[in-house]
């Protein structure tokens, strides 16, 4: 897990209170999961605003500033990897719950499985 992009943009976004400044970390990646990543931030600066809207239209009853912290940065970024949509759902679902569950609780994770999977069937309404 360490190896792959989507960790390093975990870490990325996690670490600053403004989508805007946010840069890579320093990391080990190899060139393409460099640019796989570069691609993925640029993505979610670029989208937030229409990241936040998905994400609140499908955060089950629950208010955007009452999630978590590691759970809304996996959900904003899983988010954007949808947009994306150069990996398969299936998989973009199951790396942001794997995510999730390493920092944040199991329950954070069922919430994320759950709000992506739910966006992941959905994606041509974004």
């Amino acid at each position: 897990m360490k190896n792959d992009f989507r960790h390093f943009c975990f870490v990325s976004l996690f670490s600053v209170d403004e989508i805007a400044t946010v840069k890579l970390v320093d990391n080990d990646l190899s060139d393409n999961q460099v640019l796989r990543a570069e691609q993925l931030l640029k993505n979610t600066k670029d989208n937030i605003i229409t990241i936040f809207n998905v994400l609140e239209e499908n955060s089950l009853n629950w208010s955007v500033e009452r999630i978590g912290k590691s759970e809304k940065t996996s959900l904003i970024l899983g988010i954007s990897e949808i947009m994306l949509n150069l990996t398969p759902f299936k998989v973009i679902v199951a790396e942001w719950t794997k995510l999730t569950d390493k920092h944040a609780s199991s329950d954070g994770a069922k919430f994320v499985n759950a709000i992506l999977d739910n966006i992941s069937k959905n994606h041509d309404t974004i």
